[in-house]
């Protein structure tokens, strides 16, 4: 129970001290948050009963995604690989937070 919120903590304190000692670097302290967000969500869903497999299922769906988008990409060589890939991978951290949050509401 306690790594429920204790893996959430310890991602924030690694994307903080990434952002600090690498400040001009082209990846963001928080690019690392999902990896433990979904190990978050992965806990409380074996503190609810529910199926394991949730929170894996959702990263393999996005990383799906991010294949079709680099297919896409060199379909049409107009659009940038990295910014696209970039771009899917701010809208996982944001939903990975969202969906942690709603498991946490849901759990209490």
């Amino acid at each position: 129970m306690l790594y429920i919120f204790l893996l959430p903590l310890i991602g924030l304190i690694i994307a903080f001290g990434l952002a600090h000692f690498f400040p001009k670097a082209k990846f963001r302290g928080y690019d690392v948050l999902p990896l433990f967000f979904i190990m978050a969500c992965h806990l409380i869903s074996v503190q609810q009963d529910k199926p394991e497999f949730l929170p894996y299922g959702f990263f393999t769906f996005f990383i799906l995604i991010v294949i079709l988008a680099a297919v896409e990409a060199i379909k049409n060589k107009n659009i940038s690989l990295i910014k696209l890939i970039r771009q899917i991978w701010d809208y996982l951290t944001v939903n990975t937070i969202f969906w942690y949050l709603g498991l946490l509401f849901m759990m209490i």
